[in-house]
């Protein structure tokens, strides 16, 4: 099945934009065609974007979506991750939110994505659980991947040991683990115990980086492995970023991400409105929002060896992407990372609508029966699945009539 999406600006890899209309094939781009090109495939629906930006769906590179919530919990600053955690699992809020299912904080949690024109989520969580959600019409969790809590003795025991998982991934899959995360002496030393195992190589992805000290970044560039960076996580557990400024010196590929609802985060919007923030404050406006566009799609997509499937706007990628007015006299990047849900025009996820404005009802291609009329800050959306018997559901079991700040969403009863 063909969807022409005419009338469209679309966002290059070289970050340029260019007049065309998008020819998607059922889950993936088929072609950019010049403007009214007249094509000699059978469309079955066409909509005119007017003029609209298109970019690619974003990829948010680290999340844990069981533990979706709707407030930040713990006791911070502090400086180890485990002081954190702890409190976190004393907290009166984690207590109830074991009332609630595996399947329904996950998909609360990829509602928390999808409407922040997220579409790839790297979810690090033990596959026995993350991989019963793959394949979902939300958004794309990646697959492929090999993953460690972390090495020191404070590590979660998740799955097989980190040596045996860094092994498997044969130096081509990723290779996640979290990494830098305080200043005991066991923290300190992890990348080490790492360098020890063999498994700082070109397929492993370090995660948060907030407390590594320029020798432990100068091994990490020296072996080509990748960061990511949690910018509102870090700020608000340890009161403290990572050495960015060190990270992009040593030429270290990294990319952003959330890390789970209960850190405190909202959205990958606000982490990218905290990272331009942080790079405005502290780093000589070295990182523009331009840059951190490309670090969630572009960038992201080659650190975790999905450029062939997503990231970028190209003919066999898959068809996600993110379409919004541009505001007149204003940078397009800095206006997207301002964005708030209800700014998005339409979130397409592999070739299907998942959330867009009321005007685009006249897809005809569209079953609405799958989908629900809600409003973000006023704004009529139409919203795929039932999100609202989802939000009820939380609330009965919660006993609180909760508001989750990523998905703050009104409905009729």
């Amino acid at each position: 099945m063909f969807k022409l999406f005419a009338n469209a600006n679309v966002l290059q890899p070289d970050m340029s934009l260019k007049h065309c209309d998008i020819l998607v094939q059922d889950d993936c781009f088929y072609d950019l065609l010049e403007p009214g090109t007249p094509g000699n495939k059978p469309v079955e629906s066409e909509v005119d974007l007017g003029g609209q930006i298109v970019f690619p769906g974003l990829i948010n590179s680290h999340d844990h979506l069981i533990d979706s919530c709707w407030t930040g919990l713990g006791n911070v600053p502090v400086e180890n991750w485990f002081e954190w955690d702890q409190s976190v699992h004393e907290s009166q809020e984690y207590k109830l939110m074991q009332r609630l299912s595996v399947t329904d904080l996950y998909v609360i949690g990829m509602y928390k994505n999808i409407v922040a024109g997220v579409t790839t989520v790297v979810d690090h969580f033990p596959s026995e659980v993350s991989a019963t959600f793959t394949g979902h019409p939300l958004v794309s969790l990646l697959e492929h991947f090999y993953m460690a809590h972390s090495v020191s003795n404070h590590q979660l025991k998740w799955g097989a040991n980190p040596a045996e998982q860094f092994r498997q991934a044969r130096g081509i899959l990723p290779f996640i683990v979290h990494a830098g995360e305080g200043k005991h002496k066991d923290l300190r030393e992890e990348i080490e115990q790492l360098n020890r195992m063999g498994a700082i190589d070109k397929n492993t992805v370090l995660v948060n980086c907030t407390f590594l000290e320029e020798a432990d970044l100068q091994l990490i560039a020296s072996r080509g492995s990748s960061i990511v960076w949690l910018p509102t996580s870090s700020e608000r557990i340890f009161g403290r970023q990572p050495d960015i400024r060190k990270i992009r010196e040593l030429g270290i590929p990294y990319t952003i991400g959330t890390d789970s609802s209960i850190t405190g985060s909202t959205n990958l919007q606000a982490d990218l409105r905290q990272a331009l923030k942080f790079a405005r404050s502290h780093l000589d406006c070295s990182i523009t929002a331009r840059d951190l566009i490309k670090t969630v799609t572009i960038d992201a997509a080659r650190i975790f060896g999905i450029e062939k499937q997503t990231g970028s706007i190209l003919p066999g990628r898959k068809a996600d992407f993110v379409v919004f007015k541009q505001q007149p006299d204003c940078d397009v990047f800095e206006q997207f990372i301002s964005m708030q849900p209800d700014d998005f025009s339409m979130v397409v996820h592999k070739g299907t609508m998942i959330i867009g404005n009321d005007e685009f009802r006249k897809i005809s291609a569209i079953d609405f029966s799958q989908y629900s009329e809600v409003k973000f800050n006023g704004t009529t959306k139409i919203l795929y699945g039932q999100p609202s018997q989802l939000l009820e559901r939380l609330r009965h079991k919660l006993g609180l009539d909760i508001t989750f700040p990523f998905f703050d969403i009104s409905y009729e009863d």
